[in-house]
């Protein structure tokens, strides 16, 4: 037992080490290591020392590199990463399960590393891949290279979204495993990187693309749109108009009983931690809270 919790120590060190790379257009340097080792990490936080649980990170590395190495990216399709999906797995999750569209940092704040709900980065299966860059290149020698391009990974199009066959089957995935409630964010603030509004919910984004077609309507009894606003931001969208008016019909039309809500008082807590002082948090002033706002 000792020398497997040193041999999980080291591989925390390597985790911590590792994410100071600098990350050019390629895919990640040190993945292999980096996946094993958060494969480990996952599994460490939650079963603890008890191995006898675990699943195998080397099996599950092996599926991962098989699905693109030595291949031409853009070539891609679910079948490729499937034996991926299957030896990570992925439990039904009841009422916790949390979807999200252009709210990254805030959801995953709400979320609380699946404490509080589970988003599909606080998975397994997204988890130890999240925020990396993965790509293979079929011009490359098996002799000389392990097949996985470094230099340089397709820039996103519509004619070759390389990242859709791993992430599209992942939202797939945790849509067809959620049970009972089920929530969504969406921000009614959202621009786009030159200042222009951007649509709270699209059809074609991933939660409209592949998660709500894939919930299985008879587990579910409710989904809730949360609908958050930036601090400091322009409020475009709220609940019933423009594009959340939209995700409301596309959801009732599948069946599914819809609630929305908009800035949810736990949400907005949460968002005012840093700003007690903005006009946004002003409930905060109200209660007599007296810090200073950054």
């Amino acid at each position: 037992m000792t020398s497997f919790a040193s041999f999980v120590g080291r591989l925390f060190l390597l985790l911590s080490t590792v994410h100071l790379s600098v990350q050019d257009n390629g895919s990640t340097p040190h993945i292999k290591e980096i996946v094993v080792g958060r494969c480990y990490d996952y599994q460490f936080k939650k079963f603890g020392l008890n191995a006898t649980t675990w699943k195998n990170c080397s099996k599950i590395w092996e599926a991962l590199y098989g699905a693109f190495a030595y291949k031409n990216p853009c070539n891609l399709t679910f079948a490729d990463y499937k034996p991926y999906f299957d030896e990570v797995g992925m439990a039904d999750i009841y009422n916790k399960s949390l979807f999200w569209s252009g709210t990254y940092k805030a959801v995953h704040l709400y979320s609380e590393s699946g404490v509080r709900f589970t988003t599909l980065e606080d998975t397994m299966t997204g988890w130890i891949v999240n925020g990396l860059t993965f790509c293979g290149n079929g011009n490359l020698s098996r002799n000389t290279t392990d097949g996985i391009d470094y230099d340089s990974c397709p820039n996103w199009s519509k004619n070759c979204d390389y990242t859709a066959p791993f992430w599209g089957q992942a939202s797939q995935i945790i849509a067809e495993n959620a049970r009972g409630i089920v929530r969504v964010m969406v921000n009614g603030s959202r621009v786009s990187g030159d200042g222009k509004h951007r649509p709270a919910y699209k059809r074609e984004s991933f939660f409209g693309k592949y998660e709500l077609p894939s919930f299985q309507v008879e587990k579910i009894t409710k989904l809730m749109i949360l609908v958050i606003h930036t601090i400091h931001g322009t409020e475009y969208e709220r609940c019933g108009k423009s594009s959340i008016k939209l995700l409301q019909k596309d959801a009732k039309d599948r069946g599914i009983s819809v609630s929305c809500h908009d800035d949810p008082d736990d949400v907005r807590h949460i968002l005012c931690a840093d700003h007690p002082l903005s006009r946004e948090c002003i409930f905060l002033n109200e209660a007599g809270y007296t810090g200073t706002d950054q």
